[in-house]
């Protein structure tokens, strides 16, 4: 009884194991320098080429790449270095997860038909989790999305960890509106940046600021800088026109005493 139980067990946890499988994102294009690290050292990257998780990619200056990662479109600008930490897909979800230590990443996250997808982008200092969203990336926290909603939060870790496993969760399905939760994107409080909004993280702390607050900070920041006609006009005193222009005197006489004509030649500035 006990070797027929065994014998029960063993397929499911094979059909278990192939429930997730291990996807490659592919090459699209790439533009100047362009490379993959192997071991210790780098091997030029070429469109056609695929990449697994654990891949490290750096583009070079004046240089860039694009990937087609489970059917979201992944460009990186030039002077950046990005992992692929992960890409994984069942019968259910894709899920896909890229670490950026330095430079700019532009993802356009697409919907995979029958399919719930995630998608993640982490720096050393932020986390950006998406879904069904076009939004642009720094290494630097800072982060613009185009459309859809970002649920950007603190950094999960300051180096990048590789793994093929799939995760509990995936960001709900749906389109993302203004009453949309970032509990629903990430499964936990972020702050939400929605289309046409921008945030930036402080380096030193890792606090990501609010797209209200970068508003009012732009907002005040041109109020500052703004002057008036008035405050641009010179107040001209007796004192600064002396200054500007001293009087031209005629010499006194030099001895004795006796009538004469004092001259002043006064020349106002304009």
């Amino acid at each position: 009884m006990k070797f027929s139980k065994t014998l029960l067990v063993l397929p499911f946890v094979s059909l278990l194991t192939l429930a997730a499988s291990a996807l490659e994102a592919k090459v699209l294009s790439t533009s100047g320098k362009v490379e993959v690290q192997n071991g210790s050292s780098w091997v030029a990257l070429k469109s056609g080429d695929t990449v697994k998780s654990g891949t490290v990619i750096s583009t070079g200056f004046k240089s860039s790449a694009e990937l087609d990662v489970n059917g979201s479109k992944v460009t990186l600008g030039a002077l950046t270095r990005m992992t692929v930490e992960k890409l994984v897909s069942t019968d259910q979800k894709n899920e896909s997860s890229l670490f950026l230590d330095s430079g700019k990443v532009t993802a356009d996250v697409k919907k995979t038909d029958g399919k719930r997808t995630g998608f993640k982008v982490s720096t050393p200092v932020a986390t950006a989790s998406v879904r069904g969203t076009s939004f642009s990336m720094g290494a630097d926290g800072s982060l613009t999305t185009m459309e859809g909603l970002v649920s950007k939060g603190h950094a999960e870790s300051q180096s990048a960890q590789v793994s093929d496993q799939a995760s509990d969760y995936v960001p709900a399905e749906g389109e993302s509106t203004a009453l949309t939760s970032t509990e629903d994107v990430s499964a936990s409080y972020g702050i939400p940046v929605f289309a046409g909004q921008t945030s930036t993280t402080d380096v030193m702390t890792g606090t990501a600021t609010a797209p209200q607050a970068e508003a009012a900070k732009a907002s005040a920041n041109l109020g500052s800088g703004t002057e008036t006609l008035a405050s641009q006009e010179k107040v001209v005193t007796a004192v600064s026109v002396a200054q500007a222009a001293p009087a031209t005197v005629a010499p006194a006489p030099s001895s004795g005493s006796g009538k004469g004509t004092l001259i002043i030649n006064i020349t106002f500035a304009e």
